[in-house]
């Protein structure tokens, strides 16, 4: 009997496949919401308090304001704070790699088709990687589709759905994935003629819906938590304004890996003898309609969509009955097997493969580990928010949205940031206007007493208020622009 060893290519594909994604998702800290998820991380570790209310804005001061990712701030501030930048982007790398690590397990296929299909789902949803909570959503997705598939008891998804709970609002995925599994039984037992005892398939299914459905009660918000996705799935503001929320341009190049993905499916659909069972069916339709109506749902429809299209491409092949041209077949792959590599050759291809991955890694961690907390920051006005902390401007500051977080992180209260549900759609919809000069900021610079204005050179803002007398420019650089009001003579 042949067993294959540790150094040959169908041993080392799958985990090359995870080191390589690792590498991929090691990606230097410039998501402009980073800095408010830290700066609530040290908040809450200082205080030992989880806020109900904004702490960070004068605009909203006090409003209500559900946390519920309170528990990764803690854990982004404190592996920040204590080990630095570099450890908290590998720790993110190391989240995605997880995610797509369980995504290759779970494709019933050969190491080779396994390795491409969850690549080429990685490739899918890499633009919409990052080093945020919304990382732990899809790696807490992927283990419970994981589980749901029969890799683990479905009891363990309620204290997992209640972990989730705090990590970040996502957690109604996981009720919906298990309830498709419920669902999908409940369709398979109604197609058999013989249905007696079937019934039971279901009943454990349906309990786990349940349960992950009542477990964000055991979140700090209670009840309250269970209606906030809903607040946000349908905001009309937030798909807007907000890109994330934005359908997938299939003019970038960054989406053409999504493109290649749905064409693979359509393919293998049509012309593999396979069919989807009808929960991988439900998962793949609604899904795919998520991922097409909002990039922030590709990495999860990636999740879904590699181990169905592994499984279809692995039936693409002819069947036909075992006769003299198999037995045939089977000699000539005995003969091969007989020359593979010798163990020299094949050690040294495995250590080869490990050499690569570790330049790599060293490769993509070199820019985070030589930008100090500052040079992180890439889309931020440094320099401008460095002049106004010196020449000590104060009062309300208007700021442009996208610098909310790294304001907050250094000690200023915003008029908005990231935090798009605490300002609501109202609220968002005034901000867009007034920054892209469609109407007059008079009337709401009044309203919230601004007393300095923080945006990009050549905004619409910033052309009008060049061309009021009540505002001076007293700053700028390539990246922003301060105001304040002008000094009446």
């Amino acid at each position: 009997m042949n067993t294959l060893k540790w150094w040959e290519p169908r041993r080392l594909v799958l985990p090359l496949t995870i080191g390589i994604i690792f590498v991929i998702a090691i990606i230097p800290l410039k998501d402009p919401d980073l800095f408010w998820h830290l700066a609530n991380g040290r908040l809450i570790f200082s205080s030992h308090a989880i806020p109900r209310t904004d702490p960070f804005s004068f605009t909203m001061y006090g409003k209500e304001w559900i946390c519920h990712e309170w528990l990764s701030d803690v854990a982004m501030y404190i592996v920040y704070d204590w080990f630095g930048p570099a450890v908290l982007a590998i720790a993110g790398g190391a989240v995605v790699a997880a995610s797509f690590g369980l995504v290759a397990a779970r494709c019933p296929a050969s190491p080779f088709i396994a390795a491409f299909c969850t690549l080429l789902a990685a490739f899918a949803s890499a633009p919409l990687w990052g080093t945020r909570p919304q990382m732990i959503s899809l790696l807490l997705a992927s283990l419970t589709l994981y589980i749901a598939e029969g890799r683990g008891p479905l009891w363990i998804l309620v204290p997992l759905g209640a972990l989730w709970a705090n990590l970040h609002g996502g957690f109604f995925l996981g009720t919906v994935i298990v309830g498709v599994f419920a669902v999908g039984a409940a369709i398979d037992v109604l197609r058999k003629k013989d249905r007696a005892g079937g019934w039971k398939a279901v009943t454990a299914p349906v309990l786990a819906t349940i349960g992950m459905a009542a477990s964000p009660l055991l979140s700090p918000y209670g009840i309250r938590l269970l209606v906030y996705p809903f607040e946000t799935l349908f905001s009309p503001a937030m798909r807007e304004y907000i890109i994330e929320w934005f359908s997938p341009d299939f003019h970038k190049v960054a989406f053409q890996p999504l493109a290649l993905l749905l064409l693979a499916l359509m393919a293998s659909l049509a012309l593999s003898k396979k069919r989807p069972s009808s929960t991988h069916l439900l998962l793949l339709l609604g899904t795919t309609y998520a991922a097409l109506s909002s990039g922030r749902h590709v990495p999860l429809f990636a999740i879904v969509a590699a181990p169905v299209l592994s499984g279809q491409l692995a039936n693409l092949g002819p069947r036909h009955r075992v006769g003299a041209s198999d037995a045939s077949a089977d000699g000539s792959a005995r003969k091969l097997l007989a020359r593979r590599p010798s163990t020299p050759f094949g050690v040294t291809f495995a250590l080869l493969v490990a050499a690569v991955l570790v330049v790599s890694f060293v490769w993509r961690l070199r820019p985070v580990v030589s930008a100090d907390q500052t040079d992180q920051a890439v889309h931020s006005p440094i320099r401008a928010l460095q002049f106004m902390q010196n020449a000590g401007l104060g009062g309300n500051l208007f700021n442009k949205y996208s610098w909310g977080g790294y304001l907050i992180w250094h000690g200023e209260l915003v008029f908005i940031d990231g935090r798009a549900d605490v300002y609501g759609d109202e609220f968002l919809r005034q901000y867009m206007h007034i920054y892209r000069g469609l109407v007059s900021p008079d009337s709401v610079f009044q309203q919230y007493d601004i007393a300095r204005v923080l945006i990009e050179p050549g905004s619409a803002l910033a052309t009008l208020l060049e061309g009021s007398p009540d505002w001076s420019e007293v700053y700028r650089d390539e990246k922003a622009i301060v105001f304040t009001r002008a000094q009446a003579t």
